[in-house]
This record gives C-alpha cells, structure tokens and sequence, in this order.
C-alpha cells in the first residue's frame, strides 16, 4: 500500500497548498518506495522525476543525487551552517519565475507561506510594511499596482519562526 503521511518541513510548513507536491502513485528514485506525494524538481546533474519527501526530509536524496532543493537564499543572514544545510539538503523548494530566493530573520531562515499579491497582503493587513521593506532594497520599485498571486509578478511571502515578522520576495517572467 502507498504511503499517505510525509514528514513536516520547519522551513516548508504549507507543501499541500504551495503547489510543489506530484499527487499521483509513483516510485520514489531514491529509495524505491511506491508514494502518493513527491516532488519532480531538484538542482542536480541527474533529472529527477520523483522524490518522496521522506528522502528530501532525512537527506538522502541530496546525498545520492549530489544536488540541493534550493537555488539561492539569503545566506550571509544566517550563521549556522546546520541552518543552511538543512534549507538546501532537507527542504522542498518553492515555484517562481526565477528560481527560488529564501529569505531569512533572526539568525534562520523563514518559513515560506506561499504565493500572494498585493490583494492578500492587504488581507492580511501587511501590504504597506512588506511593500515597504522590500522595495527598500532597491530590486523592483512600484509593485502594488502589479504585485498578483500567480501572476507575472509575483510576491512569496515568509515569515519569521522566532519574531513573526512577514517578509517578501518578488519575482517577474
């Protein structure tokens, strides 16, 4: 019988609703167990089509495939190496535009929420700090208007595990 429970991710806490997980029955290339959730996507030199999530969890998929989950984070934020092996070995990735950008607070990264837009951020009552924030580091200027879940410019929202503080990543196609 497939396995229908996977392991809990500290810096992916919302796999089911971030649209990253394979949903149909399937082999895990790694450990060759028969899931019914994985993930198609890691940054190796081998193509990999389906990883269960308990090989990304215990870093046995990273270790056999010589590859990471994460493309580029904010790692001179964080000074534990532990930290940082345990975002790019043992973390599933998110889906943007350009490749995901983990951003981090208190000495560790964020945990990643999901895709927002302007519409959500409001909804949340955030709009104008993280607006704010992050336009002050000098990448795109003038986002409100365009910001869109799932849209050609997109927000990733994070947030802090030790203050709470919301923090976003905007990407564009």
């Amino acid at each position: 019988m497939p396995k229908q429970n996977y392991p809990t991710f500290k810096y992916s806490p919302n796999l089911d609703e971030i649209g990253i997980l394979e949903t149909s029955s399937n082999t895990c290339e790694c450990c060759g167990e028969t899931v019914t959730k994985s993930i198609s996507h890691m940054y190796s030199t081998e193509e990999i089509e389906c990883v269960c999530l308990t090989c990304v969890a215990n870093g046995k998929a990273a270790e056999t495939f010589d590859g990471e989950f994460i493309q580029d984070a904010e790692v001179d934020q964080v000074t534990s190496q532990e930290r940082v092996n345990e975002l790019f070995k043992h973390t599933p990735g998110y889906v943007s535009w350009q490749g995901e950008y983990w951003l981090a607070h208190c000495d560790d990264f964020c945990a990643y929420l999901g895709e927002v837009g302007t519409k959500e951020l409001e909804e949340l009552g955030i709009a104008d700090q993280v607006i704010a924030e992050y336009e002050a580091l000098g990448h795109y200027q003038g986002i409100r208007s365009y910001l869109t879940k799932s849209g050609s410019m997109c927000g990733y929202l994070f947030q802090c595990l030790h203050c709470g503080k919301y923090r976003l990543w905007v990407d564009c196609d």
